[in-house]
């Protein structure tokens, strides 16, 4: 799921790719290229004293304490985070089932056996999956052979092969504000400005951004607030405050259907029929 600290690790991103666009291992596009130093939380004074001395600036992504709003909830909608995969190749010869590939973990292979009659089986690979599969139709009555590649199930007049995956699914359960902080920490105002500037367009060019789970998360500006008091130590900060939605996601975990069984019932509530699809 999305945390707090998803949202800060995405704000560094954001504006370490304004500074260096190139890469970290190239020069920053500061004003002499000079070198910034960008991560979370609050800066560590001798750190900072070091970089300001060897005229370096740091930027630093900090939660403010208590900077919490309401939001509006919207939570009954459930996605997919992750689709099933499906690694196999499954062909079918009169009542010969021949897999081909690498089975995935989760992935299954359903059989409906003449209308009435369900296999479904996964494994820790193909041949344990097919004979597993095997082992289950003999179980209700049919002489199913397998190899390590084809399964043989001697059917009476149908026979459906399906297959399916295990998926991750997502609910959102709680939508949240909290604000927070991007302090530009330099040793003199034009670097101050001039790294202010890229950090504060960079994020603003980001006003939605994806987080891990696949869930969005929106960046709203707040305020700007400039901080000249220790000009005498060689410190001149700058503080951008964005306010960041994001959501906390259940996961959990979601399987293709591949097969239904189905009953209609009468006002009595007794069954008129029962079907298999």
């Amino acid at each position: 799921m999305a945390d707090l600290t998803d949202v800060e690790t995405k704000i560094v991103n954001i504006v370490a790719g304004a500074i260096y666009p190139n890469g970290t291992s190239q020069p920053s596009v500061l004003p002499n290229a000079a070198a910034a130093r960008i991560g979370r939380g609050w800066p560590l004074p001798a750190q900072l004293d070091a970089d300001l001395a060897a005229g370096k600036c740091e930027i630093t992504v900090y939660p403010l304490s208590g900077a919490y709003s309401n939001t509006y909830q919207l939570l009954d909608h459930t996605y997919v985070i992750t689709p099933p995969a499906i690694t196999t190749t499954v062909a079918v010869a009169g009542n010969v089932i021949t897999v081909s590939g690498t089975l995935s973990p989760g992935e299954f292979l359903t059989l409906v056996i003449d209308g009435a009659t369900v296999c479904s089986q996964t494994g820790a690979d193909v041949a344990t999956m097919l004979s597993a599969l095997a082992a289950q139709a003999v179980a209700a009555g049919y002489a199913a052979t397998s190899t390590a590649t084809t399964l043989t199930v001697p059917f009476g007049h149908s026979m459906v092969v399906r297959q399916g995956g295990q998926a991750v699914m997502g609910n959102v359960i709680r939508r949240q504000c909290h604000s927070i902080m991007v302090s530009v920490w330099a040793p003199n105002d034009g670097l101050r400005t001039a790294a202010a500037i890229l950090a504060d367009v960079a994020i603003k060019q980001h006003q939605k951004v994806s987080m891990p789970d696949t869930s969005q998360c929106i960046l709203r500006y707040q305020r700007t607030m400039s901080s000249d008091q220790m000009e005498k130590a060689n410190l001149y900060r700058r503080d951008l405050i964005f306010e960041a939605e994001y959501a906390t996601v259940e996961q959990f975990p979601g399987y293709t259907i591949t097969s239904a069984d189905i009953s209609i019932a009468k006002p009595d509530d007794s069954a008129i029929a029962t079907a298999i699809t």
